[in-house]
């Protein structure tokens, strides 16, 4: 995207002096708690996920100290990281609103925004404009990228739910016809509430969405970017993301039981 603030891998710090300049001694780090694979607190109160993983890699290689802070609202967040109070979130999909005040990585997943429906009131969906009509329920304060989030704005019935393990309540309580929400986060839910013969979600994807991480740009660590960039490519080649997102998924099956 032209002007864009996502970083490219040109000029990596390479030196100790580049990394004492930068000041990055330790990074605090937010996000999305719930969000499996990306971001998640344990049911014994461990922050994790891939973008936990991706940073404590680095961070442990150049002797960082992460401070992690998943507890913290999502809006809360967002706006401890425009005023600098917070080094980076591990986890967001870019909007072009986004890219005016923080800096991206490139992407290290993708998460698949899917329509969750209650079986007994299920209707086909093959694009956004098949929920035209329909009351739909979304978790408060997320954004599912510039073209849905315009699109729900100005074409939808939406109602802004509560981010956390309940979203689904909506549903099953006939308030709305419909939730939005990526896939892995959805089915996380599904399985943890035990709702697998009673929320199910639409065959075909509304949108396919890359996650970055996503800095402040105010943090001393912005210039460390470049080299979590290089990172991020070599987790990729080599396969490890690949299984980091596996083990985080473990816990949940999967549709067809695998």
């Amino acid at each position: 995207m032209t002007n864009s603030a996502i970083a490219d891998n040109s000029s990596p710090i390479t030196t100790d002096r580049d990394r004492a300049l930068s000041g990055c001694k330790t990074l605090s780090v937010g996000g999305a708690d719930g969000w499996e694979p990306i971001t998640y607190i344990e049911e014994n109160g461990r922050q994790s996920g891939l973008g936990i993983d991706i940073l404590r890699a680095y961070a442990d290689a150049h002797g960082i100290q992460l401070e992690l802070r998943l507890d913290v609202p999502w809006n809360r967040s967002l706006q401890m990281l425009a005023k600098n109070e917070l080094d980076v979130i591990a986890g967001a999909y870019f909007t072009a609103e986004r890219d005016r005040t923080f800096i991206y990585t490139q992407p290290f997943a993708y998460d698949d925004v899917m329509i969750f429906q209650h079986r007994d009131n299920r209707f086909a969906v093959n694009g956004l404009h098949d929920l035209i009509g329909y009351r739909g329920a979304r978790p408060q304060g997320g954004s599912y990228g510039d073209h849905i989030d315009k699109f729900a704005e100005q074409r939808l019935d939406m109602m802004y739910s509560p981010t956390g393990n309940n979203i689904f309540k909506v549903l099953l309580n006939g308030r709305a016809d419909y939730v939005m929400l990526g896939l892995y986060d959805g089915m996380a839910n599904i399985y943890r509430d035990k709702l697998v013969d009673t929320v199910i979600p639409a065959e075909t994807p509304i949108a396919r969405n890359e996650v970055h991480l996503m800095f402040s740009r105010g943090s001393a660590c912005v210039r460390h970017i470049k080299n979590i960039n290089i990172l991020i490519d070599r987790l990729d080649e080599d396969g490890t993301l690949d299984q980091w997102t596996k083990n985080h998924l473990m816990k949940y099956p999967t549709e067809n039981g695998s």
